[in-house]
């Protein structure tokens, strides 16, 4: 299979994780502020587990949104990508937390930039959770896909922050 095959693949399972990570942002102007997954716990350090910007809503928006892209997906190619979208929308919200996790152990609070772990985290985990779930993934796909990412992350985290969504550009 040609590169280009393999990117276009690897766009069908990743478009559900696209969607899922950028769901909650939009869900929160509906549900409000949310319940934050660490429930306010805290680590020895003293900072907080993940924050209050990772909610059960917003973790149950992604998902459901996810899924929705896969049922469309499904629907149009006539293939079953419901278990790439789960798979793909789970991984992504878990990333997402994982990068968290790892910014307010750096000791960075919620909205400070930290490049490349803010454009990639969400990717990385939707790559771990399709391979951990039996979907094969050229490498080469996967990095033509990281830069695309990095780029319609940034685009996108622009647009959100100048209508107002987000409180910042990143």
């Amino acid at each position: 299979m040609a590169l280009a095959d393999d990117v276009v693949e690897l766009l069908i399972y990743i478009l559900p994780a696209m969607v899922a990570n950028g769901a909650p942002v939009v869900g929160a102007k509906f549900y409000g502020r949310g319940h934050p997954i660490d429930m306010g716990a805290r680590m020895p350090d003293g900072r907080r587990v993940l924050g209050d910007g990772k909610t059960v809503e917003g973790f149950i928006v992604g998902v459901l949104a996810g899924l929705v892209v896969g049922i469309l997906e499904t629907l149009a190619l006539n293939e079953n990508l419901i278990g790439a979208s789960l798979a793909s929308s789970v991984g992504a919200l878990l990333g997402d937390m994982a990068g968290s996790f790892i910014k307010r152990r750096l000791g960075k609070e919620r909205g400070a930039p930290v490049p490349l772990l803010d454009q990639l985290d969400f990717y990385i985990g939707a790559l771990a959770m399709l391979y951990l779930a039996g979907y094969s993934i050229s490498m080469g796909a996967a990095m033509v896909m990281a830069f695309v990412i990095i780029i319609l992350h940034v685009s996108t985290n622009w647009i959100a922050y100048q209508l107002g969504l987000k409180s910042v550009p990143w």
